[in-house]
């Protein structure tokens, strides 16, 4: 119930109003179609596709909300220094709050006119910005109401509160663009290893057990294997090959999750990179075993 809470919070930035529930409902509705399909026609292609239009489904309108969820943490340690500023002239936090909403701070300076109607509607200092702690679902921001309304409850300081503030937010942005700098070159090492290059080794090898699959087709054709040699041939091929393939599925898909842990990323971006790491792996992997198997076959 927090997950969906959450995630129906961070639809509700983006002005998405669809409950969770009918999203994961229809995401659901279409892996178990695309399982069917796969089955039926012994292919796993509907079942990639099926991943990656369910995932279309869940993860783009939250990642939408993600993205404005990182503007308001973004420009939140400026609108705090403007209003800090504000407030060492003499202004109010009222006045500061207008400050904020005139400025050009994108998606926070919406959610600080939400704030500012509370306290022209003669809502506390307290209840409004609780009311912008529970719309916005960030940590960072919620931390930052909670230290604001102690200050304003202890009744001084307040500016000195709003530029310590700033600069601690500031500081936990600069640590998260800095880890993902810094973790560039192992991210690329992740996906080309996993996603490219493990699959084309494990496809070229492949390709060489279905030309010697086709070899035994001949040697059979000529009376040099018995059929039931031929067929434990093909059937141990056809095992291995199946093996190798969910091999390389699930190197691509932890692949995905390694990659947002690295970078400080959620869950919910790990899933965003699945299918498409899935399905570009399996491409690499069925090229590569078509590719050597023709080179072979001359």
């Amino acid at each position: 119930m927090a997950f969906l809470e959450h995630y129906r919070k961070v639809l509700r930035l983006a002005g998405i109003y669809t409950e969770p529930i009918l999203l994961f409902g229809s995401a659901a509705a279409v892996v178990i179609a695309s399982v069917i399909l796969s089955a039926a026609f012994f292919s796993l292609w509907p079942l990639l596709i099926g991943l990656l239009v369910a995932d279309i489904i869940i993860v783009y309108p939250y990642s939408r909300g993600e993205s404005i969820l990182r503007s308001v943490e973004q420009n939140l340690p400026d609108a705090l220094k403007q209003m800090a500023t504000t407030l060492q002239s003499g202004g109010t936090f009222e006045m500061a709050v207008r400050e904020v909403v005139s400025s050009d701070y994108g998606a926070l300076s919406k959610q600080f006119r939400y704030v500012l109607d509370d306290l022209q509607s003669g809502a506390t200092v307290d209840a409004a910005l609780y009311k912008l702690a529970r719309r916005v679902p960030s940590p960072l921001l919620e931390r930052t109401v909670t230290i604001i309304s102690d200050a304003v409850r202890a009744g001084g300081g307040l500016a000195k509160v709003l530029s310590d503030v700033a600069d601690d937010a500031a500081e936990s942005n600069r640590l998260l663009i800095e880890r993902r700098t810094k973790t560039t070159m192992q991210a690329m090492f992740i996906v080309t290893a996993s996603v490219l290059l493990a699959p084309f080794i494990v496809g070229a090898a492949m390709g060489i057990t279905s030309f010697f699959t086709a070899l035994g087709k001949q040697f059979l054709a000529n009376g040099m294997i018995t059929p039931s040699d031929f067929k434990d041939m093909v059937s141990g091929i056809r095992l291995l090959h199946s093996l190798l393939t969910f091999y390389v599925l699930f190197q691509a898909g932890l692949a995905a999750y390694m990659l947002a842990a690295i970078r400080g990323d959620t869950t919910t971006a790990a899933t965003k990179y699945l299918p498409v790491f899935l399905i570009v792996a399996y491409l690499v992997l069925t090229g590569s075993a078509g590719f050597v198997q023709g080179l072979l076959s001359g």
